[in-house]
This record gives C-alpha cells, structure tokens and sequence, in this order.
C-alpha cells in the first residue's frame, strides 16, 4: 500500500523523469512520457498489467476527441501554407493593423475562434496564418506564437459555450448569464493585460538555437504571385468554424440538439468541409500536379503530433487512474471564506493542472469540490478562481502542450516558454478578476 505522501510525490517523480529523458538525455517525447507512465503506475501501486493498460488506454481515449481533427487541421495549414493562401492572410492584417498591435490583433482573433471551437481547434486552424504574419512583421516568434495562446486558451477557459465555464452554474449554483458576463469582463482584458506583460518577458527568455527546432509550415518560395485571394484564403478556416458556431449556439437558443446540426457541427465533419474546401482553393490555385506530395508532406508532422499528444494523454491517464491527484489535492483541506475562498479555488485548480494535465479536469474537479463548501462568495468568482487555477501551470503531462510545440516546431524549452509562461501569465489576471468581483459583489 502506497502512502498518501507518497503517491503525492510520485506525480512530481515522474513529471521529473519525463523533463530528464527529454532535456538531458535527448530521448523522443513520446518515449520519455511513456516511461514516466510506466513508473507513475507501478510505483502507485496500479500494478503491472493495469498500467500498460491505463497506458493504452489513455492514449486511445484521447486520439478519438482529437486525433482527425489534429489530422484535418495540420492538411488545412499544409495546403493554405503551399498555395500562399496563409500569406495573404496574413499581409491582409499586417496591413490593416500597426505593427504594434499585432500581438493583441493575434490574441483577439484566437479568443474570437476559440469561444466556438475551444483551444485545440482554434489553434489548429489558425497557427498556419499566425506563422505566415509573423515572417511580415518585426515581432519574434515566441511574441506571435503566445499571443495566439493567450487569446485562444483565455476564451476557452473563462467563456461559455465551451466545456468549463458552460459547467460552472450547475457546479456552484448560479445563473448561466452572470458566468457569460462575468467571463467576457475578466476574460478579455485578462487576454489583453496578459499580451502586454508575456510580449515584454519572453524575449529576455528566448534562444533561437535552443528554443526552435524546425518551424513548419514554411510557404514555398518559388516566386509564385497568383495566391488566392483573402476571402478564399479564409473560408477553410472559416468554414469550421461557423458549423461548430452554428450548432453550439442553436442549442444554446433552443435548449435542444439537433441532430443534423451536432452532425454538421462536430469537430471532425466541420474540418473535413474545411479541408475539402482548402483542396478546391490549392488545386485552383496551385494545380492538381503537387497535391499528392502537399498531403504526404503534411502527414509527416500529423504522425509526430499524434504520437506525442497521444503519450501526454496516457501519461495523464495513468495519473488519474492512481487517484494520486485526488491525494494531492485532499493533503491542503478545504476551509476558508472571503478572498481566502477564491485563493483556494485558485490552488486546487493548479494543483489539479500541474499533477494531470488537462485544464478541463482540473477546473472541473475545483469546481466540483468548492461547490460542497458553504460560502457567501459569488459563484461565478469562484469559477473564475477554479478554471484560472486549471489553466494556470501546463506542461508536459498536458495534451495541449505538445499540440502548440509540435505545430510550431519548438523544442520543449520553447513550449515552456511560450504555452506554459504565457497561461501562466493569463491565469494570475484571470485569478485577480475572480478577486475583483469576490470583493465587490
């Protein structure tokens, strides 16, 4: 029988032998994270056969939310990437917006995407243009890569329809319109204020030669000029977008699904008609010569970032499975009223992050335990407090970690310092606006 403390501090043990293998030794992600599975399981006492399979376990339970959409996504920003189409994109906003501002334009424009289609998506779609603005501006890489982080992973966590804040009233007992205010008044100048600090911090951190390791989808610089036009350059990434709106929002109106909607809305079909649509704007655009090798070309990151995000899923998996997170989170207690109580959401929803992985996990496991404690403070600043606490700190144990590193091919100390710094920047505002309206209302 393994000790509380024990089991505890085997979430730090193997978080530690993952970072070793990867940093020091140089061993493939996917690889390291599997045998920090393997020791996170036998030594919590799961037993051998158990944690192989958690291991599979976890690995196919997330490859089935995510792994065709990953696949669909990352073919989207290969074809728009080969036909010029992320170029214009991206000329048509560095036009349009000062320099300056390109970072909040960024952060704006994942936040508007990501309340729809929740972070991974967002990301998927957007990162092909995001790379392309960044080659027509003088902002580093690190700047427009967290910038879209920021933006996306702010609207994901703090304002519904997506999972989290759309679970919260029925968590803590309060009406779906305050979370909706509440978290379009924290989130957005959270996304802003957070731009601000991340843009001036990470270029101090930053190391080209130790940060990057190859960045994908580079346009073709072949001297073509016929690229296709800004309207057609947006509608593949448009176009999912507006079916999963479409149905997450008839729901919402309704109350009801509708089948054809939630068919027409799911994250693999509304990708699909984006895909298919990318096809039309390469082949007009480019021919039908080089489709087969644009598609085999876009497979070859597809495979490296199932393969790591699948591991990162098993490795949170396996976590779960030991209840060590459950362990963890019991050894601090729950007490406390006032802005005490919004600073313990805070900590079990980064606890929860930091042990797991999964931001959605560990704001609704805060959630869920604040919802037993009896309280005067306002339910959705404890939201705010929980899911700020479950973004807070992602790292290697996160699939989302490795979905951004991989698509912008960062090495792991570039993930850190671009996903993990700036959501850990984004949640200490988020946390300060779950105070400001703890303390006024």
């Amino acid at each position: 029988m393994v000790s509380e403390i024990m089991l505890a501090a085997n979430i730090g043990i193997a978080v530690a032998i993952v970072l070793s293998l990867i940093i020091l030794l140089d061993i493939d992600p996917a690889v390291s994270l599997i045998i920090g599975s393997l020791y996170m399981g036998i030594a919590s006492g799961l037993g051998l056969t158990e944690t192989v399979s958690s291991i599979g376990e976890g690995f196919g339970n997330l490859m089935q939310g995510i792994g065709i959409p990953i696949i669909f996504g990352i073919m989207i920003g290969m074809l728009l990437a080969r036909c010029g189409g992320a170029t214009r994109i991206a000329t048509t906003l560095t036009d349009a917006v000062p320099s300056r501002y390109v970072p909040y334009a960024l952060g704006l424009s994942g936040a508007i995407v990501a309340v729809p289609v929740f972070f991974d998506v967002a990301f998927l779609v957007l990162i092909p243009m995001v790379i392309a603005l960044w080659h027509e501006t003088e902002h580093s890489y690190p700047v427009v890569i967290g910038s879209l982080v920021i933006g996306a992973a702010g609207a994901h966590t703090f304002v519904p329809p997506t999972p989290n804040p759309l679970a919260a009233p029925d968590l803590l007992g309060f009406g779906l319109g305050e979370m909706m205010i509440a978290g379009l008044l924290v989130g957005f100048p959270a996304v802003a204020l957070a731009i601000a600090v991340y843009v001036r911090v990470v270029d101090r951190l930053w190391d080209d030669a130790a940060d990057v390791d190859d960045i994908p989808f580079e346009e073709d610089d072949d001297g073509r000029t016929d690229r296709p036009s800004f309207v057609a350059s947006v509608l593949p990434i448009a176009t999912p977008i507006l079916l999963i709106l479409l149905q997450t929002t008839t729901e919402a109106v309704t109350g009801e699904p509708n089948v054809y909607l939630e068919f027409l809305g799911s994250r693999i079909i509304a990708l699909l008609a984006g895909l298919l649509i990318a096809i039309g704007v390469y082949v007009r655009t480019v021919g039908r010569e080089e489709l087969s090798d644009t598609f085999s070309e876009a497979t070859r990151p597809a495979g490296v970032v199932l393969a790591i995000t699948g591991a990162g899923g098993a490795f949170g998996f396996v976590i779960q499975e030991t209840e060590a997170a459950d362990t963890l989170v019991n050894l601090i207690g729950v007490s406390g009223d006032g802005v005490v109580i919004v600073l313990l959401a805070f900590a079990i929803g980064l606890i929860m992050r930091v042990a797991q992985g999964s931001g959605t996990v560990a704001g609704i496991t805060a959630m869920t335990i604040m919802g037993g404690v009896e309280t005067s403070v306002a339910g959705s600043a404890i939201a705010l407090a929980s899911l700020s606490g479950g973004m807070s700190i992602g790292h290697i144990n996160d699939s989302g970690f490795w979905v951004v590193t991989e698509l912008t091919g960062l090495e792991v100390t570039g993930g850190l310092k671009t996903y993990t710094l700036s959501e850990a920047i984004l949640s200490a505002f988020g946390l300060l606006g779950a105070i400001t309206i703890a303390v006024v209302t």
